[in-house]
This record gives C-alpha cells, sequence and structure tokens, in this order.
C-alpha cells in the first residue's frame, strides 16, 4: 500500500515538472510570435496577467481525476445579457468587445512591376514596352467591426457587415498577438482579428478551450 502511494506521488510530481515549465514554453511562443523585440516588455505584461487569469480558472484536483491532473472552470455567461442567441444547447464562456477583422485586400490602385523600354513611334508620342506588367497594391484593410465570443462549441465574430462562426472542430490552431488573434482553419485561409483593448481573461479561457479541445 506505502509502495503504490509513493508510486502515485512520484507520477505527480514526475506531471507537474513536465506540465508547468510546458506552459510557460507555450505562452512564450504564443507571445513572441510576431512580436518585434521592442515589444517584449509589453507582451510579457500581458503574458502575466493572462497567467494570472488562467490561474484564477485551475481547479484544485478533485478526488475523480488522476493524480496530479487539474481541472479548469469555465465561467458561464448569461447570453441574454450580452444579446446572443446560442445555437442549439451551448454555453457562452467569454467576449472581446472592439474587435476589427482583417483582410488582405486590394486598395483599387495599381502599380507597374518590372522594367520596360520607351520606343518613339511619332513626333511627340512613344510607346512604352517590356517584361513589366500592372498589378493591384494591397494591404491590410478593417472589413467588420465587432466583437468575438468563445462558447463551448465554437469561436464567434458578430461584426456590423459579417458574423463568423468557427466551430472547435473546424480550427486548427489559433496564434496569439498582443493585439489580436489570428486563427489557421483546418480548410480555407486563416482569419485575422484586432483587438484594441484585450481582456487576459478572454485569452485565458480561449487557451483553456484550446487545451479541452484540442
Amino acid at each position: 500500500m506505502v509502495d503504490a502511494i509513493a508510486w502515485v506521488l512520484a507520477l505527480g510530481t514526475m506531471f507537474l515538472m513536465v506540465y508547468i515549465p510546458y506552459r510557460i514554453l507555450r505562452w512564450m511562443w504564443r507571445g513572441l510570435r510576431g512580436t518585434h523585440v521592442a515589444d517584449a516588455p509589453k507582451v510579457a505584461t500581458y503574458q502575466d496577467k493572462i497567467d494570472a487569469a488562467r490561474q484564477e480558472l485551475i481547479t484544485v484536483p478533485s478526488d475523480d481525476l488522476k493524480e496530479g491532473t487539474m481541472a479548469a472552470s469555465m465561467p458561464v455567461l448569461d447570453p441574454t445579457h450580452y444579446g446572443y442567441r446560442p445555437v442549439a444547447k451551448e454555453s457562452l464562456v467569454a467576449v472581446q468587445d472592439d474587435v476589427t477583422k482583417m483582410e488582405f485586400k486590394s486598395t483599387g490602385n495599381f502599380g507597374a512591376v518590372g522594367g520596360s523600354v520607351s520606343i518613339p513611334i511619332a513626333k511627340g508620342v512613344r510607346f512604352r514596352v517590356g517584361g513589366g506588367n500592372v498589378k493591384r497594391h494591397k494591404e491590410w484593410q478593417g472589413t467588420s467591426h465587432g466583437r468575438l465570443l468563445l462558447t463551448d462549441k465554437a469561436f464567434v465574430f458578430e461584426g456590423d457587415q459579417k458574423n463568423e462562426r468557427i466551430t472547435w472542430g473546424q480550427v486548427a490552431d489559433i496564434e496569439f498577438l498582443t493585439d489580436g488573434f489570428q486563427v489557421a482553419k483546418r480548410t480555407g485561409p486563416p482569419r485575422t482579428f484586432a483587438v484594441s483593448n484585450p481582456d487576459p481573461k478572454f485569452a485565458a479561457v480561449l487557451d483553456l478551450m484550446l487545451d479541452r479541445v484540442g
């Protein structure tokens, strides 16, 4: 009996020794991807707030869980308070306001790319010919402004121009940025959302949801 208890405690200790460094490295990687070195203090501060919010959601292991594992208590929000209409029996767990959906789109302007040669064809008239071609200029543009919502079933964007619902099964990965999120779908292009005032608790819930569905 004593040997069994010691074995279980040893397993729990080994799990925590691996899990905690993994969580720290994961958040460091997520925070630093796509961020300039000059923004490192901002990343660290934001990450600290997310870690604190995440820790508040972690509950003490219960008797029905394996030794060394931890459970997360997801907040359940009243959808009527946020004006959200749940799909089926899903639960609303987090809301992030002031979000802009970003898309890489044409500006409507054109520009010549490549070289060309000017050939005189008449007095005062010249014809340009060469290997160049005309291409549209593209840049990141905000196409819809609204909010992000997390439910136990999906990642949802509600905007003034368009809405989008991405079920967790359709999510391949989500990159955490200091000013937004980029959602990689299993099919189709990624979705990019810029956030004016990121809520660390929203990011913490999102991270826990990814752990849960992953």
